[in-house]
């Protein structure tokens, strides 16, 4: 066996109940945080964000959408949409113009829509 360290002779050594206390705590400390980044990594985060861009700068302030989006593994009944945009509107539950086609015997979904946003400012750009 290769051992790098050199052995402490036991006469040399003396445990304490100090030693035990602090290493029984650094033990501790070392399990929780050890417990503390595992949770993190498992732990998930679903969010979904669609950013669109609209290449056409003459559509007076407003973008069409289309959304067609199969999702094979979640029930229709927890599909839906939020529109927000950044010029005040903020719409929750939106459901005009949009269907839910249930898949997979109701185990997946099928979510189509249509709607209209409007269109953010570009920072870059100025009417002159």
């Amino acid at each position: 066996m290769l051992d790098i360290y050199r052995k402490v002779p036991k006469d040399l050594t003396q445990p304490t109940y100090t030693g035990a206390v602090v290493s029984i705590i650094c033990c501790v400390f070392m399990l929780f945080l050890f417990l503390s980044e595992l949770k993190g990594f498992i732990a998930t985060e679903i969010v979904n964000e669609l950013y669109v861009d609209d290449p056409d700068k003459n559509s007076g302030g407003k973008i069409d959408v289309s959304l067609n989006i199969s999702l094979p593994n979640l029930h229709c009944d927890l599909v839906g949409l939020d529109i927000q945009d950044e010029m005040g509107r903020h719409e929750v539950g939106h459901i005009d113009n949009s269907m839910k086609v249930p898949l997979n015997h109701g185990h997946g979904c099928r979510f189509e829509g249509e709607f209209t946003i409007n269109k953010t400012p570009d920072p870059h750009y100025t009417d002159l």
